[in-house]
């Protein structure tokens, strides 16, 4: 009898008579069949493609997914509305893309040069496998120009922006005694970070992957940099990893580092940094003469600086129980990181500026203070807008190829900005001048949480199932502007890799 075989016939004698532990269990029998019993005969594993260093990599992720409060999908963002956006509206069942791993094709290199030296690169193409067409946030954001939002489709702004190569497209030198150094297209270092700390990090069940306040510090088009030098280097159990980037379209400059104490069993990381000029689009509204076909993004434009904290500690329990086989471990891992936004320093953008994919944001400087009238260079005057970002995750690996994981993520907001109706020549309806907490306001103290569980199975090295469901809310003034200010989402899917 197999380890996941052990495993249900255990729990099942625990709890003969609850109804969803029952549930549960017949979910996690049809998550954790041994490939031997598995019904559907496994696939052969594919070997890696390899040719003289060049090795093909790629994702394909595909999921049935039900939202209580959803809203259209059309098929060109990367990821449909799987947690409450302003959009969500009505409930749903679709095929939904990319909900535990953004899909992508690509190539990474590792050739040789000398006994300590490698030359490395990667470049990955975004896309979207129920469509075919580019991840391109920023395309969903440009249809929905002039739209009522109660008739919009699904909408976010993102770092990939219909290129070619959206996803990352760098290339480097790896060297054991003097670390390893990536140019071009980087992944920031908070992305890595998030990646390394959160096992829900997606589209589909993580906040910090569904909003880029973490990853993208403070914007969503910023978690991927391109024009920037990235540096990673070990000295036993410390890492660094350091960058810098010069793009001057999502950001004018972007700079973040951390550095890391890391064990087998326990690892903590400190992170930090400040970018100028990042940009966050959103689409013109509906009330705007002229909005509607419309070439031109609104944006709001800031300044931002970042700080963090993470860890992660490893419990072997590895012992051959009914719950539990030699190979057994739970992981608990977490963190908090505080966002903050100002005015831009140097006043900002003009219309006409090109963001990411060459979209430009205009038509005109914004005089009411929301960016689906234009730009806006002025949030922040009379407060600093603060976002603080926690997290908590507790996953359980019961074997090599089952794993069960639960997690909690919060942001938090401050009331800012409170003095923008006083600039002369603003009349900003959305902003209050003093502090408040209700949904009134954009600029209202408020909050963002999601609740999420995920069954894995990995039933060969290319092909996992995975089965699970997030619920998420927004209040306050993270609440402002939103159709529906919760829903919950179970989802089934897939995911293939090569």
């Amino acid at each position: 009898m197999t380890n996941t075989s052990k495993f249900i016939k255990a729990f099942r004698s625990e709890a003969p008579s609850c109804s969803l532990l029952s549930l549960t269990a017949s979910i996690a029998f049809a998550a954790s069949a041994s490939a031997a019993e598995f019904p559907i005969k496994a696939p052969p594993v594919i070997p890696d493609l390899t040719w003289h260093g060049i090795t093909l990599i790629g994702t394909i992720d595909v999921s049935g997914q039900y939202q209580y409060n959803g809203a259209p999908y059309a098929g060109n963002i990367y990821s449909p509305s799987s947690l409450i956006a302003p959009t969500n509206r009505s409930s749903q069942f679709l095929l939904a893309p990319n909900q535990s791993r953004q899909s992508y094709v690509g190539v990474k290199v590792e050739e040789n040069l000398a006994s300590d030296l490698n030359f490395i690169a990667r470049a990955e193409m975004g896309f979207i496998p129920t469509t075919g067409e580019l991840a391109d946030g920023l395309k969903s954001v440009k249809i929905n120009n002039g739209i009522a939002l109660n008739q919009q489709n699904f909408n976010a702004d993102g770092s990939r922006a219909g290129q070619i190569l959206n996803g990352e497209a760098w290339a480097g030198f790896d060297s054991k005694q003097w670390g390893t150094v990536h140019v071009g297209r980087n992944l920031s270092v908070s992305a890595d970070m998030l990646g390394a700390y959160d096992p829900l990090a997606s589209f589909g069940f993580s906040l910090l992957g569904y909003v880029s306040y973490f990853s993208g510090m403070g914007s969503a088009e910023t978690a991927i940099i391109d024009d920037s030098i990235k540096y990673l280097k070990n000295w036993g159990p410390v890492r660094i990893e350091a960058m810098y980037g010069h793009p001057n379209t999502n950001a004018k400059d972007f700079w973040q580092a951390e550095i890391g104490y890391v064990l087998p069993q326990f690892s903590i990381d400190a992170l930090g940094g400040v970018m100028h000029d990042a940009i966050s689009v959103s689409s013109l509204s509906s009330t705007l003469p002229g909005a509607l076909g419309s070439n031109f993004l609104g944006a709001r434009v800031f300044d931002a600086s970042m700080y963090g904290v993470l860890a992660k500690y490893v419990f072997p329990v590895g012992v051959n129980g009914p719950l539990s086989t030699a190979a057994s471990k739970f992981i608990l891992s977490g963190g908090y990181s505080r966002v903050t936004f100002s005015n831009p320093a140097d006043g900002g953008r003009t219309p006409g500026f090109s963001t990411i994919g060459s979209y430009q944001i205009g038509p005109t400087l914004s005089q009411n203070g929301s960016s689906g009238f234009g730009i806006v260079n002025y949030s922040y005057t009379g407060g600093d807008r603060l976002v603080d970002i926690s997290f908590i995750t507790g996953k359980y690996q019961y074997d090599d190829q089952l794993a069960f994981t639960l997690a909690y993520y919060r942001f938090d907001q401050n009331s800012y900005g409170h003095g923008v109706n006083s600039i002369p020549g603003i009349t900003a309806a959305s902003f209050s001048n003093a502090d408040c907490s209700s949904a009134s306001f954009l600029n209202c103290a408020g909050s963002e949480q999601v609740g999420s569980f995920r069954v894995d199975y990995q039933y060969t090295k290319n092909l996992m199932f995975y089965a699970g469901m997030a619920y998420s809310k927004v209040s306050g003034g993270l609440a402002f502007g939103y159709l529906k200010t919760y829903t919950y989402d179970p989802t089934i899917g897939l995911r293939f890799t090569f």
